[in-house]
């Protein structure tokens, strides 16, 4: 027969394997998501060179991470672009496997097994840890693994009192601090949790001070401290190694303290629906209320007897967000809520530990604790969702825009309102930026194409951004675009140097999404198929039925400046009768006006008609004066 003990084990399996299996399916979608923001010029650095190149410093690269650039190095193709897809695979894989090291952490510090499930499934569901899982590029996950191995190494080696050390303790914390090296040149800002192993001794082992440990050959501390030593010594590695100035320095800004302590009372803060513009809380009531938050959790974990657990938890987290506070400015902090990983573990710890109940309480006593562990477990998993969707918008414009660039050879494409960041209108929390910075202008989107596929196509980007205002406004996003603002007259003059003009449109239901506009053609023959008033002539019109609708292609072309007013319809219907369906507006998706065509010129123009349930519908098309609604002419396009 099974014991009790068994059974307990067996239960804690199953409910551990469950919170892996479900961290896994809600970052699913990351797999997909390919490169973001400054990727190319990250994993850039990694191309050309040999495994041990990519260990010595970069002056073009800001932080010296050698054991970061060979990683990226590893997922390198011998064409100069990068298995970005394993990148996300081996990210998830991190963060299952620092769920996994959160469990066994918890129970090395003496808790029972129903609190350190609760306190990994916090950590597995962590809100705010969306960015650095789901974005192929951060450190923290692989750093979070080194630490947390260096940590449960130390833990294993020196055991709390009421557990016997092991014979091989030495070799425990010669592995830990291997771990912790490794850690160290990952990412720098590992120097600031040194001192989780001391705060281990003082606030979990504390009546061994005077005397001799279990283990004999140790004393007290005598280890603890070569941490802080080893990061010492790399402190003065990294300051002396060449690389590019600018984002580290010595900084406070209070902001950066709202910041952090909304990440540690974060279930209080989260709003999955987000906040109104003009319900956004005030940084200093975060802070109050923060800080009040921390209290209860405390005086909770001490009233369950494991306030020595949950202060070691929160002197853990706060260790490892001093580089925010103090390293940092709040304009980068904002941006970046992938520092909240490295705290996170010591968060859900103190969370676990306050929460969690313990056996000899009161029936609904344990059931209110048990229910309130689950309402924080479903509004984190709610946000990670809403986090996702944010993510999955842009991620796929941009895999659309690297597709119509590997569609486009090694020409130039001219984008017009592509995304350079975006964020939702209701944030889900008070402090920072919750969007995304999608491809910044500083970054070609040709560039994404050369890492990602190999492609070798030019790209040029302005902003034109008249165009679907109000349906940007309403559709959810505050949007910033790439590039200088120009006018239609300036289009033409860009649209001469290249091969086709894409628009990103944005419509009022939130979606968006990457629309061929057209071209310049040189050359203009005779008028053959339509002529529309006395200067305008309709060369070629083709309507292409597709899943959505008819793609309506049009070749125009005028030998004289046009007047202003003029426009161009599209309408799907019965000729003489009210249209079915019509997409109307200038040409170009509304980028380029008919006063501003270009005269002696070939204008090719696409437009998108909706398909509707009724047959026998042809597409008619002409120009019209929008002022006073006069048509010029018209024409029925066949299909």
């Amino acid at each position: 027969m099974k014991t009790s003990e068994q059974r307990q084990d067996r239960w804690v399996f199953l409910a551990l394997t469950a919170v892996l299996w479900a961290t896994a399916l809600v970052y699913a979608a990351s797999l997909a998501f390919a490169f973001i923001w400054d990727d190319p010029l990250w994993f850039g650095h990694a191309l050309g060179k040999a495994w041990w190149q990519t260990l010595l410093p970069n002056a073009d690269f800001q932080f010296y991470r050698p054991l970061t650039m060979l990683y990226f190095w590893l997922f390198r193709r011998a064409n100069g672009t990068f298995a970005i897809e394993t990148a996300h695979g081996f990210q998830l894989g991190f963060h299952l496997l620092n769920v996994a090291l959160a469990f066994a952490i918890g129970r090395r510090l003496g808790l029972g097994r129903g609190v350190a499930v609760a306190a990994a499934a916090l950590f597995a569901f962590y809100p705010m840890a969306y960015q650095a899982v789901a974005w192929a590029a951060p450190q923290q996950p692989l750093t979070a693994v080194w630490q947390n191995a260096a940590w449960l190494g130390y833990m294993w080696a020196r055991p709390l009192s009421s557990q016997s050390a092991p014979r091989q303790a030495r070799w425990g914390l010669l592995a830990s601090l291997l771990f912790f090296s490794l850690a160290l040149v990952t990412q720098e800002s590992s120097v600031t949790v040194a001192i989780v192993p001391l705060l281990y001794e003082l606030l979990l082992r504390r009546t061994w001070v005077g005397g001799r440990s279990a283990v004999g050959w140790l004393r007290p501390y005598t280890w603890a401290l070569v941490y802080p030593v080893l990061a010492a010594g790399y402190v003065l590695v990294w300051l002396a190694a060449p690389r590019k100035a600018g984002i580290t320095g010595v900084f406070f800004d209070g902001r950066n303290v709202a910041y952090v302590l909304q990440g540690i009372a974060f279930p209080l803060f989260g709003r999955p629906q987000g906040y109104a513009p003009d319900a956004v809380w005030p940084e200093w009531v975060v802070v109050v209320w923060a800080l009040a938050m921390l209290a209860v959790l405390l005086g909770l974990a001490v009233w369950r007897r494991r306030g020595r657990v949950a202060l070691f938890g929160l002197a853990w987290a706060v260790a490892a967000v001093l580089p925010m506070l103090v390293g940092l400015g709040f304009a980068y902090v904002a941006l970046a809520a992938r520092l909240l990983y490295a705290p996170a573990l010591g968060i859900c710890l103190l969370w676990g530990c306050a929460l969690w109940p313990r056996t000899r309480e009161r029936r609904w006593v344990q059931v209110g604790s048990v229910l309130a562990i689950g309402l924080i477990l479903l509004q984190s998993v709610w946000l990670l969702r809403q986090f996702e969707a944010v993510w999955r918008q842009g991620t796929g414009h941009l895999r659309a825009a690297v597709a119509v660039l590997d569609e486009g050879g090694d020409g130039r494409l001219l984008f017009l309102n592509f995304p350079d960041r975006y964020a939702p209108t209701r944030p889900p929390y008070p402090v920072g930026y919750w969007g995304l910075t999608l491809a910044p202008v500083v970054v070609e989107l040709a560039d994404f194409q050369r890492v990602w596929t190999g492609g070798q196509a030019g790209s040029l980007s302005y902003a034109m951004p008249w165009i679907d205002q109000a349906e940007r406004e309403s559709g959810g996003y505050m949007v910033d675009m790439r590039g200088v603002i120009i006018q239609p007259d300036e289009l033409a003059a860009l649209a001469a140097d290249v091969d086709g003009v894409y628009v990103s449109r944005y419509g009022a239901d939130g979606r968006w999404q990457l629309q061929y506009a057209g071209r310049l053609e040189p050359g203009v023959a005779d008028c053959q198929l339509a002529r529309l008033g006395e200067d305008i002539c309709l060369h070629e019109a083709q309507a292409v039925e597709t899943a959505d609708g008819y793609e309506v292609t049009l070749v125009w072309s005028t030998a004289v400046p046009l007047p202003p007013h003029l426009t161009i319809f599209a309408h799907l219907g019965q000729p003489g009768q009210p249209p079915v369906a019509q997409a109307d507006g200038d040409t170009w998706r509304g980028a380029l006006p008919m006063a501003n065509w270009p005269p002696g010129v070939r204008i090719v123009e696409q437009r998108t008609l909706p398909r509707t349930a009724q047959d026998g519908l042809s597409v008619q098309v002409g120009v019209y004066n929008w002022v006073d609604g006069q048509r010029v002419g018209e024409v029925e396009v066949s299909r």
